[in-house]
């Protein structure tokens, strides 16, 4: 769904909300001769176009190659708090296959995961690359190596399967490794 759709449904929700709460304050009005009802829907209707555009993931879809998934994923992970707090985790768990969900899930549960030890240095790093180990039809597999905030050198192995979703075939993460230290430091100037 595009930006402009999502704000459309966001202020349209809005309206609905509006006409509810201010159904009982008939002839309230602005300073400036509005209705206060109408202010306060315009007002609302942009909080909710901008919450909503803010948190606008990217969804699967069958064009995207198992690659793309992993680096969709790395890249939120290494802005995780942008636009707000955690919101890396959350694109990654957009990702997330639904057996991978059942046991890491639900959301609040996964991010305690991420967060912990073995994945914190998922977050904020400062930089990946992405190496295929292997592919089927049905089944990929990447290594991937991170240099976390703090400037070591950590190693992850990412694993994909197909999902349906929708009615539709799309890469989904089914395993990632906990980090292992390759011993390696990455020094910035």
């Amino acid at each position: 769904m595009s930006i402009s759709a999502q704000a459309r449904r966001a202020f349209a929700k809005s309206r609905t909300i509006t006409g509810t709460m201010f159904k009982t304050l008939p002839g309230l009005r602005c300073s400036g001769g509005a209705p206060l009802s109408a202010v306060l829907g315009l007002l609302v209707g942009l909080m909710l176009a901008t919450s909503v555009a803010a948190q606008s993931f990217i969804e699967p879809k069958p064009s995207f190659s198992p690659e793309e998934v992993v680096r969709i994923q790395l890249d939120a992970l290494a802005a995780n708090d942008e636009p707000t707090r955690n919101a890396g985790i959350e694109q990654v768990w957009a990702f997330a296959h639904p057996d991978n969900r059942a046991v890491t899930g639900p959301l609040q549960r996964f991010t305690r995961m991420i967060r912990g030890t073995g994945y914190d240095t998922l977050i904020n790093h400062r930089s990946h690359t992405v190496e295929a180990a292997g592919q089927t039809d049905q089944v990929a597999a990447f290594e991937v190596r991170v240099v976390a905030r703090d400037g070591n050198l950590y190693a992850f192995s990412w694993r994909l399967g197909i999902a349906d979703v929708d009615g539709e075939k799309v890469w989904m993460t089914t395993r990632v490794t906990p980090a292992r230290s390759t011993g390696q430091q990455m020094t910035y100037r």
